[in-house]
């Protein structure tokens, strides 16, 4: 593995030790769960991308190398270690990074003069939010998508409304597709099974 993977590896793991209700996982997501992210957005005609929840940069990455030379994507992120790491690691003019709450979406883009936005991906852990929170940066991401945009999210499959085992544990559940589909007029979902831990991922359309 390259350097600069291990580093990002290892920046990724302390800062999820220190807030795992936040980062929701000790690992970046994986090649295949990007794939599956970024697989229903219209790269071609994508002017305006905006991501929820960097990390180290494991999707952020295969974003900008699918994206057009005249697009721009606005990195947003609550963690400064983070957004730091990232300015250091990403030299491409198109990449904007934002320290801030996703739940301030609209502020936050409407300071750069940004109305709307062609795709969100989003990272965010949902499933450990407040009812309220959640469901303040999904209205939000609902009214910034142009017609025709595309928001993807994902949730570890564990932590889908289905009962398990896991909840026997203590393990928080969340039934994330019915919750999207509040706000969304179309969901769909397919489920990455190569990824630590696997996930389902939700397109969104409004």
């Amino acid at each position: 593995m390259p350097q600069g993977s291990t580093s990002a590896y290892g920046l990724f793991f302390a800062q999820s030790l220190r807030s795992l209700s936040v980062t929701a996982s000790l690992f970046p997501s994986s090649r295949s769960l990007a794939t599956a992210l970024l697989r229903r957005v219209d790269f071609g005609s994508a002017r305006v991308v905006i991501e929820l929840g960097m990390g180290t940069g494991a999707i952020t990455t295969e974003i900008l190398k699918r994206m057009g030379p005249n697009s721009v994507l606005y990195g947003v992120d609550l963690n400064p270690v983070f957004i730091s790491h990232l300015e250091r690691r990403i030299q491409d003019s198109r990449f904007v990074p934002i320290l801030g709450r996703a739940e301030n979406l609209a502020t936050l883009l409407d300071r750069r003069g940004i109305r709307r936005a062609n795709a969100v991906v989003s990272s965010l852990g949902l499933t450990s939010m407040r009812p309220r929170q959640r469901s303040a940066i999904m209205r939000q991401v609902a009214e910034r998508l142009t017609e025709g945009g595309v928001l993807t999210q994902f949730q570890y499959v564990h932590a889908s409304g289905h009962p398990n085992w896991l909840s026997a544990l203590g393990v928080k559940r969340f039934p994330e597709k019915d919750f999207l589909q509040t706000h969304f007029r179309d969901v769909s979902a397919e489920r990455v099974i190569w990824n630590l831990p696997p996930a389902n991922v939700y397109t969104c359309r409004i």
